[in-house]
């Protein structure tokens, strides 16, 4: 009978581990073949536009970068909370945290649209048609940013992950089919090209939502979700969206129009890098938060992560040296226009390894105590720009930025491996 019972278990954990890896295969799949389209797409944006219209259209998306804040954590809330009450077989609990948070992200995708609104018509008074469609596209990502992100936050299971990577196939196909209009529309064709896949992403991930349920603002149900989430968020977005806006602002001020258009291509490459490592963290994630609401556990949700992070940053590394290589030959081949951003770019391939090393990190989320992440993103924010300012004399700025960014990150790393090491030192075996 213990030999049957012991089979059972065996089995039962095998086929649990092969819907993770088809989960993780199914995701990346989505997300590379997503990348790949994304990538081409950008590479070819940049051979037909100089980094001076890209930099100009990327000076209207740093606000919304700013803004993102305004979701109070409700994404961070349900990504913890979701799987949390999923293990705890409390469907209901479930249904009421999303149906107060959905309502709340329509509210500020409301609220938000206006205001860029206004921001159009000012331009349009002053005959600048520019800033008119440069706002107007923007409010239409701001709908992907709010809504599209609280639902996005919905999708927490093996099957929906599948879901979410065809969802996001879609995107970059409609992505990659707008470069057509781009070398006739020039600003404008960018524009149509980050708005349009945009709001579609949005109407595929209402229409195929995990949580069919009914949308109520229920402010008590909301303050429980942000509770939780908004010290994460908080974190969280001065490590993503806040960070990224700095990014581009000091790339804008150092080096002008034309240093963030070739910020914009540096970007483009490290986000296809990070496709990877961004797609196991995501399936592990969910996984991650049950196994320690079930067993309570930081030692036993670690233990989940740490040989994959080993094998997986390994693999980027060696795809980082061959990328290397790689960006010296093919850049003055393919936009010649972009090779003052070599080395750009080379700094924004290493990101990944470090996206890679950070698996671990869902363990201090799944505790629940946000200051153990907030510290690491404290000395990342320290690190940051007084790296960028000693490093400036010696690169030059827009480089210094990126290097400093990417000490910073370093750091912020370092201190959260460090915060992990105690957790695990403090469990009772």
């Amino acid at each position: 009978m213990g030999l049957r019972n012991l089979l059972s278990r065996q089995k039962t954990r095998l086929t649990r581990n092969r819907q993770i890896l088809g989960s993780v295969a199914a995701l990346f799949g989505g997300n590379i073949t997503s990348s790949l389209l994304g990538a081409i797409g950008g590479l070819l944006v940049a051979r037909f536009l100089g980094p001076d219209v890209t930099g100009r259209f990327r000076v209207y998306t740093i606000p919304l970068m700013y803004l993102t804040f305004l979701h109070l954590g409700t994404f961070d809330g349900l990504w913890r909370q979701i799987p949390f009450y999923t293990a705890k077989n409390m469907p209901e609990k479930v249904a009421s945290l999303a149906a107060a948070a959905g309502a709340w992200n329509i509210l500020v995708s409301t609220l938000v649209s206006v205001a860029f609104l206004i921001c159009a018509l000012l331009a349009l008074v002053r005959g600048d048609f520019y800033g008119v469609a440069g706002w107007l596209s923007q409010l239409l990502c701001c709908w992907a940013v709010f809504y599209g992100g609280y639902l996005s936050a919905t999708y927490r299971t093996i099957h929906q992950f599948v879901a979410l990577a065809k969802i996001q196939l879609v995107q970059a196909l409609l992505n990659f089919g707008l470069v057509l209009i781009v070398p006739f529309l020039g600003f404008f064709g960018l524009c149509i090209r980050v708005a349009v896949p945009s709001i579609a992403g949005v109407g595929l991930f209402h229409k195929n939502r995990p949580l069919k349920i009914r949308y109520r603002f229920n402010l008590k149900v909301l303050m429980e979700v942000v509770r939780i989430g908004l010290p994460f968020s908080f974190w969280g977005s001065l490590y993503t969206s806040v960070w990224a806006g700095t990014e581009s602002a000091l790339m804008l001020s150092l080096g002008g129009r034309t240093g963030l258009g070739l910020f914009a291509v540096a970007s483009v490459i490290r986000e296809g890098m990070n496709v990877l490592p961004q797609s196991v963290y995501h399936v592990m994630t969910p996984r991650v938060v049950e196994a320690y609401a079930r067993e309570g556990s930081v030692r036993s949700a670690n233990a989940r992560s740490l040989l994959v992070t080993a094998g997986l940053t390994g693999t980027m590394v060696v795809l980082v040296v061959i990328c290397t290589y790689l960006l010296g030959v093919l850049v003055p081949l393919a936009i010649p226009k972009y090779v003052d951003g070599i080395p750009l770019m080379k700094v924004s391939l290493w990101f990944s390894v470090l996206q890679a090393a950070a698996l671990p990190f869902n363990t201090l989320f799944a505790t629940g105590r946000s200051w153990l992440y907030g510290r690491g993103v404290i000395v990342g924010l320290i690190v940051f720009p007084l790296s960028a300012y000693l490093l400036r004399p010696v690169v030059g700025g827009i480089l210094a930025v990126a290097l400093g960014s990417l000490i910073g990150r370093t750091a912020r790393t370092l201190v959260a491996y460090v915060e992990l090491a105690v957790l695990n030192h403090r469990e009772v075996p």
